[in-house]
């Protein structure tokens, strides 16, 4: 029950914090004009690829590993992995961030005001990255409430806040404006991230001689790496491919729209998960599979209602939803924003189950799997953009991810169950 009413804790938490981002994606919506509101969502799309790419998963091993360390009192090897995760991640962030300015400056053939609306996305990557990193090791130490609230609301409320103040001071708002805006966030956030951490970790781990094994963790990060990559990139595909084939404003505007919507409901659940990674990490250091399958059942028996409900709002109340964010998004984002909720109520239900198979090192299956996954997007994505637009973006969004995550599901849950079954049992 203690895990219970944290998950629904962080569910309020990342609920607030997402009624926050949406409120700014309306307001820049309405006050960037269609073309301005493309270069933001481009350059948003950018910087997700990049803070998902340079940190090399090693952020989302510490899910994995930091509990089990804290679980056996491994001080100095939690403190060697928390020196070794910041240390990679900065000098990766600022790599990546160089790299893809060059591009967006001298190579990019795009829109003035999306060239710099990049740029500004590769100078807000080194905090962004690192406060990406932070959100994970404080929810590994157990302080993922701290997390969310940090992470979910006060980052977009003070983007908010500051785009509010600053837009009425340009003559011609641009997404540079709003961008920049995530920059400082990202970097107040990162200060108050390490606050919080400092506080809430074990004291021994910081007068312990720190241990690293760099070479191990790289390695075992890998797969976490491979999957993150992945799922940002079949998530910002459809719009780069909205963006390539389908040349109108319009039609990205009106998938990033309806994406944002959904995520309305995406947010508030995934920030929950943490918990359950966290506990699933304990639960199988143990060897507690009948644990595994009895918090599946948990996260299930409140999550399901809260699907059915997300997908009657999302199909009877379309118009309204994306009128509210611009009326010239109704036409192009129906259609999307029916599919992408259907898409989100799937992967949402089964999203532990591709954690599973990483904590399980099970490598060629995820690899197998995502790979397949993104193949079929590719191929989607070219038959049906060009002629179908922002609907057909979405079509390719939710025939791969459902093909993901029922494949991920249906092996995870024969693993556990053979498992369950060859356990020992006690008299």
């Amino acid at each position: 029950m203690q895990i219970a009413r944290r998950a629904a804790t962080l569910a309020l938490i990342a609920a607030g914090g997402q009624v926050i981002a949406y409120l700014l994606q309306v307001l820049l919506a309405r006050r960037l004009g269609v073309d301005g509101f493309e270069a933001y969502v481009a350059a948003a799309s950018a910087f997700i690829l990049m803070v998902t790419l340079a940190p090399r998963g090693i952020e989302k091993y510490a899910l994995r590993v930091l509990p089990a360390m804290l679980e056996r009192g491994d001080w100095g090897a939690a403190r060697g992995y928390l020196r070794f995760a910041l240390a990679q991640v900065l000098l990766a962030s600022v790599l990546t961030a160089l790299l893809v300015a060059i591009w967006a400056l001298g190579f990019s053939d795009g829109s003035n005001a999306r060239r710099w609306a990049i740029v500004f996305s590769c100078l807000a990557l080194p905090a962004g990255a690192l406060t990406h990193c932070a959100l994970e090791i404080l929810s590994a130490a157990g302080g993922e409430l701290r997390a969310a609230a940090i992470f979910r609301v006060a980052v977009p409320g003070l983007v908010l806040a500051m785009v509010a103040l600053l837009l009425p001071l340009f003559p011609e708002p641009s997404g540079v404006v709003a961008i920049a805006a995530w920059g400082v966030a990202w970097s107040l956030a990162l200060v108050l991230m390490a606050l919080a951490l400092r506080r809430i970790a074990p004291p021994q781990i910081w007068r312990a001689v720190p241990r690293a094994a760099p070479r191990l963790w790289i390695r075992e990060a890998r797969p976490f790496w491979i999957y993150r990559i992945s799922m940002a990139v079949l998530a910002q595909a459809p719009i780069v491919a909205l963006v390539a084939l389908q040349p109108s404003p319009a039609a990205v505007g009106a998938y990033a729209a309806a994406a944002g919507t959904v995520s309305l409901v995406v947010v508030l659940v995934t920030a929950t998960n943490r918990i359950y990674a966290r506990r699933l990490a304990v639960l199988l250091e143990r060897g507690d599979y009948d644990g595994v399958l009895e918090q599946r059942r948990l996260r299930l028996r409140w999550l399901a209602p809260l699907m059915v409900l997300m997908l009657l709002v999302a199909f009877l109340f379309s118009e309204p939803l994306l009128a509210f964010v611009r009326p010239e998004f109704v036409a192009d984002g129906v259609a999307p924003l029916r599919l992408l909720s259907v898409a989100a109520a799937f992967s949402l239900l089964f999203a532990m189950a591709p954690t599973y198979l990483k904590y399980r090192r099970r490598k060629l299956a995820t690899y197998s799997i995502v790979a397949g996954a993104a193949a079929l997007q590719l191929v989607l994505l070219l038959l049906l953009v060009p002629n179908h637009g922002a609907a057909g973006a979405a079509w390719a969004y939710l025939l791969s991810m459902g093909s993901l995550y029922g494949v991920f599901a249906w092996l995870a849950r024969r693993e556990v169950l053979e498992l369950q079954a060859a356990a020992p049992r006690g008299d």
